[in-house]
């Protein structure tokens, strides 16, 4: 093939390899592509539908794949007897009846609380005696004054009338003198003898609060309740009263539930925890429960109207909580709310929320960073600017 090849004329030979030349570049030029590839970056489907449009707002494109993905409930008031707030006690005193009212005895949850109140009325009674005897000491005193001035009311008469000596009426306004400072003395030792019981009496009253049991309901309880103490955090006292209704269930006693009510709460929150005391009074009829038991005990259990709303619907940031409400066609108003107990899948909202508005719940943890920008643009705008909700 070759030999026949160089057998050609040059001529010939030159046109072939011509023809074959332009044979491969075409070729060539059929699978070269027209220009270099180009390399993009997809958008995700969600990009630029949700924005920060101001101070407490954040704005979701209508009908986007991401508002799709929300649950829009209304919010509405619903009537529930759920507890407002749960916190756990334990039991404290129980009073163990006896055959007649004096032989009823309290039983207490440790040693030394039990002498404490043996203590504090040891103290009461001691004050009452003192009470007594500075009311007899002023009486008595009163008396003998009465009648030694009499003594020389007569005497000063007689002697101006000639029939009695100077040294008698001497004699009888000395005497008026020594009962002065007597009965004075007398009436000063037994103020401060009941000063003393009094504070001694008062100081056992704190010791008796301080270890969990208000003296004032020992003295007024039924034989048929149990003495209950919780610390309520400083942050929710406010959804604390007296009479309130409560209703606590036991570790040790499962599927049981015991009615009561709040009697009283402490005078002052403990420094150290920054909780108040609140205590309970429980009804216990069948004689179950022994003091140191503890539960968890719900407050407020009375019917109410409440605002629910759900659970993922509240984004806690910092150290207040919020939802997204409706503020107009895909704007969403950043508002704080106080939020309660738990009800299954929903929350109870004690201020913040009235009913009716429209919010994101499931889903509303996906704009999370976009409220955490709103709300830092409303730190940060002058104050005419800033729409504070």
């Amino acid at each position: 093939m070759i030999s026949r090849f160089r057998a050609l004329p040059v001529a010939l030979r030159l046109a072939v390899l011509a023809a074959g030349a332009v044979t491969l570049v075409m070729g060539i030029w059929r699978f070269w592509p027209a220009s270099a590839p180009e390399f993009t970056v997809e958008r995700p489907p969600n990009s630029g539908t949700a924005t920060v449009v101001g101070p407490w707002l954040v704005s979701v494109e209508p009908g986007s794949l991401l508002e799709r993905k929300f649950d829009l409930p209304t919010v509405r008031k619903e009537r529930i007897g759920t507890p407002l707030l749960t916190v756990t006690g334990a039991v404290m005193a129980r009073l163990r009846p006896g055959k007649e009212a004096l032989e009823d005895r309290w039983q207490f949850s440790s040693v030394e609380l039990s002498g404490i109140y043996a203590d504090w009325e040891k103290a009461g009674t001691q004050m009452d005696f003192e009470a007594k005897r500075l009311k007899k000491t002023r009486e008595l005193t009163a008396a003998q004054l009465q009648s030694q001035e009499r003594v020389v009311e007569r005497l000063r008469k007689l002697v101006a009338t000639g029939t009695e000596a100077v040294r008698d009426l001497t004699q009888a306004e000395a005497a008026l003198l020594q009962i002065q400072l007597e009965g004075q003395k007398a009436v000063f030792e037994a103020e401060s003898a009941l000063t003393q019981a009094t504070h001694s009496h008062a100081d056992l009253e704190r010791q008796l609060l301080q270890a969990g049991v208000d003296p004032a309901l020992l003295q007024h309880a039924d034989t048929d309740s149990a003495m209950v103490m919780a610390d309520v955090p400083e942050v929710r006292i406010s959804l604390v009263k007296p009479g309130q209704a409560c209703e606590a269930h036991f570790f040790g006693l499962p599927g049981q539930s015991f009615r009561g009510t709040v009697r009283s709460l402490a005078p002052a929150l403990s420094p150290e925890r920054r909780t108040l005391r609140v205590f309970f009074e429980l009804d216990d009829s069948k004689g179950q429960l022994k003091p140191g038991m503890y539960a968890e005990i719900g407050l407020g259990t009375d019917l109410r109207d409440a605002v629910l709303v759900p659970s993922d619907g509240v984004l806690h940031i910092g150290d207040t909580d919020f939802v997204l409400t409706e503020a107009g066609r895909g704007a969403w108003r950043v508002t704080p709310v106080q939020v309660g107990e738990r009800t299954g899948e929903r929350v109870e909202i004690l201020a913040g929320l009235a009913g009716g508005e429209r919010i994101i719940g499931y889903g509303a943890i996906l704009l999370k960073p976009l409220v955490v920008q709103a709300l830092l643009k409303a730190r940060t705008a002058p104050a005419d600017d800033g729409d504070d909700p």
